[in-house]
């Protein structure tokens, strides 16, 4: 069951909300679990961004490709 609630606030049976600190486990090399997730991340996001710009530069020359082609012949 998840809620909407601040990972740091936990809200108690009877209602009370409880502050608690984010002190989970961590691996054997001292980060956080999560850390590989957010590395791999960002390596897709920036992967994706130089595919597209890849792509636009491709698309944009062969736009101009054409219109030089039916202008010069």
């Amino acid at each position: 069951m998840a809620t909407n609630v601040c990972p740091y606030e936990r809200i108690t049976m009877n209602g009370e909300m409880n502050a608690r600190t984010n002190n989970g486990p961590t691996s054997k090399a001292g980060r956080s679990p999560g850390n590989g997730r957010t590395v791999r991340r960002l390596g897709r996001t920036a992967l994706f961004g130089l595919v597209r710009g890849i792509a636009t530069a491709a698309g944009s020359g062969l736009i101009a490709g054409i219109i030089w082609w039916m202008r010069d012949h």
